[in-house]
């Protein structure tokens, strides 16, 4: 058995939950969002989780939006990161924050800033691995590591494979284990080939609410449903 439990979270239907809860206003709604990441990601540590990864904004959701969408996004990541940089938890559980994605070419400085603080006054921390994705497309990821591998020179004698998770920027974590995407019961699909570099062999879990709905209770049920699973891995 493995050392690691790699779980994913997509945090899908904030926008369906507002609507349906008279919920108005952009900074409102992923104020709302990310209200209870805190006990998520507390909950998701004591059940065992060594690396948890929040999908924090896929790259579509960042481009071609409105100023006042942008600037309320914004101001909601800058806010809740530096809430999240100060939670005991993270203490507690020696966490390292880390934050990929494009951000550093779309958010505002001030944003910009804070994030790069969480990662600085984090990167001591070994006991567990906090990854938030913002301005985050798999699909991006891998053409920025294959246009790595093309213009960069390599040893022609480590694996494709190895290759391409070496340029890439998730490919320093391991393999996912559990992709939990609330929101798409009915649907149930991935987006933007979320983390698909390190996807072969992960189980999904599509619990039958909206993200704002999703509280440390399912996470405790749907990381024992997970445990519960035979993992064949294709034998």
């Amino acid at each position: 058995m493995s050392d690691t439990f790699h779980l994913a979270i997509i945090p899908d239907g904030n926008r369906r939950w507002a609507k349906q809860h008279g919920l108005i206003g952009y900074k409102k709604l992923y104020d709302k969002g990310f209200q209870g990441l805190s006990d998520i990601t507390e909950t998701a540590f004591e059940n065992g989780v060594t690396h948890l990864s929040l999908w924090g904004s896929s790259h579509a959701n960042l481009a071609d939006r409105s100023s006042e969408f942008f600037s309320s996004i914004d101001r909601a990541f800058r806010d809740n990161v530096q809430k999240f940089t100060n939670h005991p938890a993270i203490e507690k559980y020696d966490v390292h924050i880390d934050i990929i994605g494009e951000w550093r070419d779309s958010l505002t400085p001030k944003t910009i800033e804070v994030f790069e603080d969480a990662i600085a006054k984090t990167a001591h921390r070994t006991g567990r691995i906090l990854t938030i994705l913002i301005d985050y497309s798999g699909t991006r990821e891998r053409t920025a590591a294959v246009h790595s591998i093309l213009t960069d020179p390599h040893d022609d004698s480590v694996p494709t494979d190895q290759l391409l998770r070496s340029r890439s920027w998730t490919g320093h974590l391991p393999d996912l284990d559990l992709i939990i995407r609330t929101g798409a019961w009915t649907d149930p699909h991935n987006s933007a080939g979320f983390m698909s570099l390190l996807s072969d062999e992960v189980q999904y879990s599509f619990p039958e609410l909206l993200w704002p709905d999703f509280t440390p209770e399912i996470l405790n049920q749907q990381i024992a449903d997970f445990r519960r699973r035979e993992r064949r891995h294709g034998k």
